[in-house]
Parts: structure tokens; C-alpha cells; sequence
């Protein structure tokens, strides 16, 4: 490997990191609607148990790609808190 293989590489990296961001652009519209249909409802924003749910698919799919599921979790949570902050935004 050399120095232009790194910089392909990193290349890369950079396409997906865009491509990851426009992932959660879409994650967080969805949660938006989500988040108008729970206030018509009178839901509270937070779901603790689809919360739960979320973390205990994301760990399994991590597994299944050999990833750390602790690490993956911690990400959800971040990814989670992003959807609930623009749920609150909504009310």
C-alpha cells in the first residue's frame, strides 16, 4: 500500500459518510411524521419500549456483521435522541 491507496481509501469513506448522512436525513423526517401522528394521538414523544425494540434489532444486526453491539447501541442512542429532538421540535 502506498500513500494514493490511503487517499482511495479515505475516499471512500467520505462517499459513505454521505451517504450515512442522508440516511438519517431520511430517518428524521420519518420520525417527524411519526411524531405528528403521536401528538394527534396524545402519545408522548418518547417510547421507551420501541426504544428498546431499536436497540435490541440494531445489536443483533451488529452481530450478525461482526460488529461491536455496545458500540453499535451507542450510536442508535445518539441516532434516537436526533429523531426525538426534531419529534419535540414538531409540538
Amino acid at each position: 500500500m502506498n500513500e494514493e491507496d490511503i487517499q482511495k481509501l479515505r475516499d471512500d469513506i467520505n462517499r459513505l459518510n454521505g451517504e450515512i448522512i442522508e440516511l438519517l436525513a431520511e430517518r428524521v423526517n420519518i420520525a417527524k411524521q411519526i411524531g405528528e401522528v403521536k401528538k394527534k394521538l396524545g402519545k408522548p414523544v418518547i417510547d421507551t419500549s420501541r426504544e428498546a425494540d431499536v436497540y435490541e434489532q440494531v445489536k443483533q444486526l451488529a452481530n450478525d456483521m461482526d460488529l461491536d453491539q455496545e458500540g453499535i447501541e451507542k450510536v442508535f442512542k445518539e441516532i434516537i435522541r436526533l429523531s426525538v429532538e426534531a419529534q419535540e421540535e414538531e409540538r
